[in-house]
């Protein structure tokens, strides 16, 4: 029977209140549009459910990441490099917690989690929050070990699906202090304390979901460091496995006393600082070639003022780019590339990317060294000034030989602007539209039909021409000077 079946007035669903750290049911809810909602939160975790029921009923979720530690064992048992050494014994701890979820999985949470799936008029559906776009709501759950919290995100519209899980004991790992440079330590501690990190008792503390994180932080943070799974996240695409650390050893520092020492950091000090930003709030494409930094408004407005204005003056980075809830700033082309190559430059971190790059999930760590090896092109060798403009366009050889120039802007308006200022001055771009923001483009045929455009293309081909060594390249660019007929003119 699906919950739209089923007689509401045969649920217990009531508003909750803290008592301590208890959460209780303080006055039934009566309000049918939020009824409505914790309707529609209760059918998304059971499509969820039943999604991943093969995988949760089995164990197989920790089972998959028991085998990936151990084959990553495997692999590094004779490496001799500090950290991997330390991080072995990181990996061994989390193997040893993962093994012991999964006794107790298969004894007592699966079995609580079918219960409170089915039926629900034994359980209290306990609503926090408000529906009204301002806060999330949650419903919340509970049946014994197991409690659930279906939550509608304010400022995103999505549903995340967490299940904290009592009863698991935590541990300590001793790790030892494994970088050669002390500041780029402290550097490497601000940038997690300023993103994903939080505190607790007085030290350095961090929830996350994902394993190679889990080995970086504790990596960061020499001495003893507490680790334990609270729970899981049943997402759209896959469950992953909540970890809760604490640097015992470190004593944790306000993020105002953080942002005070960034505002003293040199270039050099600021471009390892973001390192761990990025880590835990960034994003790195590769197809896109940019790396992006992404964080809630509250935050933004409270620490990173200052801190985004030195990334915008002295590293290239372009934004802030706001809306009602988060706010973004990103560092594209050459600049992101010189970004991520500055970072591997840096021993410590070099090591710690490439560490976290082989561990799962560690995927974003993978792209900042595959950012880093692309060739970059120095700024005014891949641009040209439009004649008879201010504008600066990028030249682009298409996979069919044909050179395109193209602009890219994140805002609409200076898009617009862009657009306008190109044909006052007699040409015909055109401009795209995707979920990154605006490219304008003036196609092959257009810079082949004006000589003003085909004159200053040709001279920057020509350049690109004689200064490569490149094969490959070098066969490129003939054929695009070939196709613009530049070879024509010689």
């Amino acid at each position: 029977m699906s919950l739209a079946q089923m007689d509401v007035k045969k649920l217990r669903i009531c508003w909750g209140v803290r008592r301590g750290r208890r959460l209780i049911c303080n006055e039934p809810l009566t309000d049918e549009a939020v009824i409505k909602e914790v309707k529609e939160l209760i059918e998304e975790f059971r499509s969820r459910f039943d999604k991943h029921r093969s995988k949760l009923e089995a164990g197989v979720f920790i089972d998959e990441l028991i085998n990936l530690l151990a084959h990553w064992l495997k692999e590094h048992r004779d490496d001799k490099n500090k950290k991997v050494k330390e991080a072995r014994k990181i990996v061994k701890k989390m193997t040893e917690m993962f093994e012991a979820l999964r006794k107790r999985w298969v004894e007592t949470y699966w079995r609580q989690l079918m219960e409170l799936m089915n039926p629900l008029e034994t359980v209290d559906i306990i609503v926090t929050g408000e529906n009204n776009g301002n806060k999330s709501l949650v419903v919340h759950l509970r049946n014994g070990d197991v409690a659930s919290e279906i939550e509608r995100i304010a400022t995103s519209d999505g549903v995340t699906i967490s299940l904290t899980l009592k009863g698991l004991k935590g541990g300590y790992v001793k790790v030892a202090n494994t970088f050669s440079d002390e500041e780029v330590l402290n550097l490497v501690q601000h940038g997690w304390e300023m993103t994903d990190g939080g505190i607790e008792y007085g030290h350095p503390a961090m929830g996350t979901n994902q394993p190679w994180q889990v080995v970086l932080w504790a990596l960061s943070y020499p001495g003893k460091v507490y680790m334990h799974i609270n729970g899981i996240n049943i997402n759209e695409e896959g469950i992953s496995i909540k970890w809760h650390l604490i640097a015992n050893d470190h004593r944790a520092k306000s993020r105002r006393e953080i942002v005070e020492e960034v505002k003293r950091l040199s270039i050099e000090g600021l471009k390892a600082f973001l390192a761990s930003v990025i880590w835990g709030d960034g994003y790195v494409n590769v197809g896109g070639k940019y790396v992006r930094l992404v964080m809630g408004l509250s935050k933004y407005e409270r620490y990173w003022l200052g801190i985004i204005k030195r990334m915008i003056d002295e590293l290239g980075f372009i934004g802030p780019y706001m809306n009602e809830y988060r706010v973004e700033v990103e560092v594209r082309i050459s600049k992101a590339i010189k970004l991520a190559r500055a970072w591997l430059e840096i021993p410590d971190i070099r090591e710690l990317v490439e560490l976290g790059a082989g561990l799962p999930d560690g995927e974003k760590l993978k792209r900042i060294i595959e950012l880093a090896n692309m060739e970059v092109r120095e700024i005014g060798k891949s641009s040209i000034n439009v004649p008879g403009t201010d504008v600066k366009m990028n030249i682009r050889i298409r996979s069919d030989y044909k050179v395109e120039l193209r602009a890219w802007r994140r805002d609409r308006s200076k898009a617009l602007r862009l657009i306008e200022e190109l044909r006052n001055a007699g040409y015909n771009p055109i401009m795209y539209v995707d979920s990154e923001g605006y490219t304008i483009s003036i196609t092959h045929s257009k810079v082949k039909s004006d000589e003003r455009l085909k004159k200053t293309v040709c001279e920057l081909l020509y350049r690109w021409l004689n200064e490569t060594s490149n094969e490959k390249r070098r066969v490129r660019i003939v054929a695009a000077m070939r196709n613009l007929e530049c070879l024509n003119d010689t």
